[in-house]
């Protein structure tokens, strides 16, 4: 039983001694609430706060309860009520008719009370049970849409300098995921640049997401270098362990940029690897760079030693830092795309490393998608520009 001493039956009936009779049955154990017509009974059950249950009399003037019902059900105030008709009709016809105008039950009269009362509690506890189950699932996506905005608002802003211009494009897909990034100056000479991908969806996934983004941005992970992506790298794995994360783990690409040495340094865990696209003169062919790292994702493992490269830079440059929801799409042929694939369209269609192209890389990906539906992942992708 799910509060049904606090429950509320409203019964709609014409006869007064009936409505004497069920209330004298139900007053004990349920808050009554009555009505002689259905017009009446229709302007009740809409006010809050709403019965728990209605039982209704079927044979009643100028609105009788098969037109109460209809209206209860097409009303979407009261179409989840449940509604139970208590009337003399007995024949089988009237029960079918009665049931496929939505009414849950059928009590004929003169009732038993002890079969009225355990199928009336039955059906309170079923709605009940039913509504409880919404104001969760409500509450569940209260609590992802404030994950989400928060996520949204950790996102950097796209940046327009003479040596530096940054476009990104976040799209979130149908479910919460865990993908964010960020880029941000260290000190005078090295911006921090990385993207994180957690496993799964939902709030655990957002929530992991947002400790790891926020423990590089404070920079608070003891006894790193947050200049040394290989030292972010082993913190992140010794502050995120999954066996205290709820079995959860995630992927990043971190990179250092110094524009005094016109390097990048990188490293990344379980990552797929990001594009760097460069060339002394703009009107030369541009060379493409994989940027990546061995070494598995952040918390899986504990004695784990990550490692890092580094990359000169020319004159003109892009980079491309992505999570695995920009490739991992069916295209019209019904054939996955792979990384090698992405990297090659993006090599071929939007290596230009003087314009930003985030937006339409986006819309190319989703031109190539058999189907106009969300994404099934999280679509990030961040993209900088460095000149010299």
């Amino acid at each position: 039983m799910i509060n049904t001493d606090k429950a509320t039956i409203l019964i709609i009936d014409d006869t007064p001694a009936n409505i004497s009779l069920m209330s004298g049955l139900l007053q004990d154990q349920y808050k009554i609430k009555a009505a002689t017509t259905g017009k009446k009974g229709l302007e009740i059950a809409a006010l809050k706060p709403q019965p728990d249950l209605i039982l209704l009399d079927i044979m009643m003037p100028e609105m009788d309860g098969y037109e109460v019902c209809k209206v209860l059900k097409t009303n979407p105030q009261t179409v989840e009520i449940p509604v139970i008709f208590l009337t003399a009709k007995a024949e089988s016809q009237d029960e079918e008719k009665g049931l496929k105008m939505g009414a849950v039950d059928y009590i004929t009269k003169p009732v038993s009370p002890p079969i009225a009362l355990t199928r009336i509690a039955t059906h309170i506890d079923l709605y009940q049970q039913k509504r409880a189950l919404v104001e969760s699932q409500q509450a569940l996506s209260e609590e992802i849409q404030e994950a989400a905005l928060y996520i949204q608002s950790l996102l950097p802003k796209p940046l327009a300098n003479e040596g530096i211009q940054s476009s990104w494009q976040h799209i979130p897909s149908s479910s919460l995921g865990g993908d964010a990034f960020g880029y941000h100056w260290i000190d005078d000479d090295h911006m921090a640049i990385f993207l994180i991908d957690v496993c799964g969806h939902g709030v655990g996934a957002a929530m992991l997401c947002i400790s790891a983004i926020n423990s590089i941005r404070s920079e608070s992970l003891t006894k790193t270098d947050f200049t040394s992506p290989a030292s972010v790298l082993n913190g992140l794995n010794r502050a995120f362990p999954m066996e205290q994360q709820n079995l959860k783990y995630f992927t990043i690409w971190y990179g250092v940029y110094s524009p005094s040495n016109q390097t990048l340094s990188y490293a990344s865990a379980g990552h797929p690897h990001a594009i760097l696209l460069n060339s002394n003169n703009a009107q030369d062919k541009e060379d493409l760079i994989k940027l990546g790292t061995k070494g598995v994702a952040i918390g899986c493992f504990e004695d784990v030693s990550y490692t890092e490269s580094k990359v000169e830079l020319k004159k003109h440059n892009k980079l491309y830092v992505f999570s695995d929801g920009v490739y991992e799409i069916t295209n019209k042929k019904n054939e996955e795309m792979t990384l090698e694939e992405f990297t090659k369209l993006i090599q071929e269609s939007f290596n230009a490393t003087t314009k930003l192209q985030s937006k339409e890389i986006y819309s190319k990906i989703k031109e190539l998608k058999n189907d106009k539906g969300p994404f099934v992942d999280d679509f990030s992708i961040v993209e900088l520009i460095f000149s010299h």
